[in-house]
């Protein structure tokens, strides 16, 4: 019988265990968090003690655990299997076709537009992987279809995975925490182009010159994408085309350049596989844009309230300050710093921001970075951000929630701090009303 550690228990954790223990593996779960151990690995043999058991095939890996946590070093040492999850599921994956999307920002917006492309076509398809549910509880169940989202943290124990479809969205500096630097984060997403199939399509955005310079190498046929660089599907500054089929952006719920760029790449991926194209404008017009992600809040004396919480790094908050027109946005920025600078930051706010409130434990990091720039505020609390960026916004434009940095200093995580910037802006709104 083979016998597998799982590091980690989180839902991916969780969900690879009961896979390989209904495949007669042997299951051992530990988690660093005792709480989560004891609750989380109810059902399975724990780890006896700090060491590895003395025999093991497989040592799963959940994305958040550290390379050099010592369990995994202890392992490496000895030879044995590391993988993730989503590698696990991959090793199962048969007649499954597979579109795997990464990038820095659009990743979960492209992947639910192909997905519902997809599904408009009469499909079956599985929405998967980084947006939520784990591959592994998609694979052997009958889909033709598996629309996989790929973290950079699942791309460094990925092998298994061959899809038909590869796309890398962008990469700009992220992660920086867990990268030595921005190349190695980079190749590290050029992973994906490297496990296409040999006659499948790698689609790339053809602005991001480093990524298009770091996949020429490898022999894949690739198609491009953009709003202002090379492009295979057409932008004409009212509608996006591809293969005959048109679609007006201005008649979507899709704001902003990265938006148009996100439903080109979308429609470049779904194409190839579509029984009836027309399915793809039919799905664009009908999609919805995800929670936090420059999701309107509300309107509170004459100033607009976005929730863009899953903006987590620089390259969002740049792509997401694009889209308004200059001095009109209060910015809310701050959190748990990932590596980098703020420079780009800085000098778009210049442009773009008629205030700024920085907020959690980053502040020290940034403010510097800010330094001169007026009316600029510091807040130790949502409530008091939200307060202190509606006042600075004087009745009039946004005050825009995109912090550049992790939630974890006041969040569980980018969702839970969205919620809690909607549930402040709600109670300002019905104050407003009094």
């Amino acid at each position: 019988m083979k016998k597998a550690l799982i590091l980690g228990l989180g839902v991916s954790g969780i969900e690879t265990a009961k896979f390989l223990a209904a495949k007669k593996w042997e299951i051992v779960v530990h988690d660093d968090n005792a709480a989560k151990l004891a609750e989380a690995g109810k059902g399975f043999a724990t780890l006896d003690g700090a060491a590895l058991p003395d025999r093991l095939d497989l040592l799963v890996i959940s994305p958040g655990v550290p390379r050099e946590h010592p369990l995994v070093a202890v392992a490496a040492a000895r030879g044995v299997d590391i993988a993730g999850e989503m590698e696990v599921a991959a090793r199962f994956i048969r007649d499954e076709k597979v579109i795997a999307v990464t990038g820095t920002n659009g990743k979960s917006t492209t992947v639910t537009l192909i997905h519902e492309m997809l599904l408009k076509d009469g499909r079956k398809s599985a929405l998967t992987g980084n947006i939520g549910a784990p591959l592994i509880s998609f694979v052997e169940k009958g889909y033709e279809f598996l629309v996989v989202e790929v973290s950079s943290f699942q791309l460094e124990t990925l092998s298994a995975m061959h899809p038909d479809a590869a796309l890398i969205l962008n990469v700009s500096p992220d992660h920086l925490d867990r990268y030595r630097d921005y190349e190695e984060y980079l190749f590290t997403k050029v992973h994906l182009a490297r496990l296409a199939k040999e006659d499948g399509i790698v689609i790339l955005n053809g602005a991001d010159e480093p990524l298009c310079a770091a996949v020429a190498p490898i022999p894949r046929r690739t198609s491009l994408f953009s709003a202002v660089g090379r492009s295979d599907a057409v932008w004409d500054g009212r509608a996006v085309s591809y293969r005959g089929v048109s679609v007006i952006m201005d008649d979507t719920r899709l704001r902003g350049e990265h938006n148009i760029e996100n439903v080109m790449a979308a429609m470049l991926a779904a194409a190839p596989f579509l029984n009836e194209p027309a399915r793809m404008a039919d799905a664009i017009y009908d999609f919805k844009p995800l929670p936090h992600r420059m999701a309107f809040v509300a309107r509170v004396g004459g100033v607009d309230f976005v929730d863009d919480s899953k903006g987590t790094n620089i390259g969002a908050v740049e792509r997401s300050l694009a889209g308004f027109p200059d001095r009109s946005v209060v910015l809310l920025l701050g959190g748990v710093d990932k590596g980098g600078g703020y420079r780009s930051v800085r000098e778009l706010a210049d442009r773009k921001c008629k205030g700024v409130v920085v907020i959690g434990d980053a502040t020290p990091r940034i403010l510097p970075y800010f330094e001169g720039f007026l009316p600029l505020e510091t807040a130790g609390s949502m409530e008091d951000a939200v307060r202190k960026a509606h006042r600075l916004a004087a009745g009039n434009g946004t005050v825009l929630l995109s912090p550049a940095c992790a939630s974890f200093d006041w969040y569980a995580n980018y969702k839970e701090r969205g919620k809690d910037f909607v549930r402040v802006v709600k109670i300002l709104k019905s104050e407003e009303g009094k």
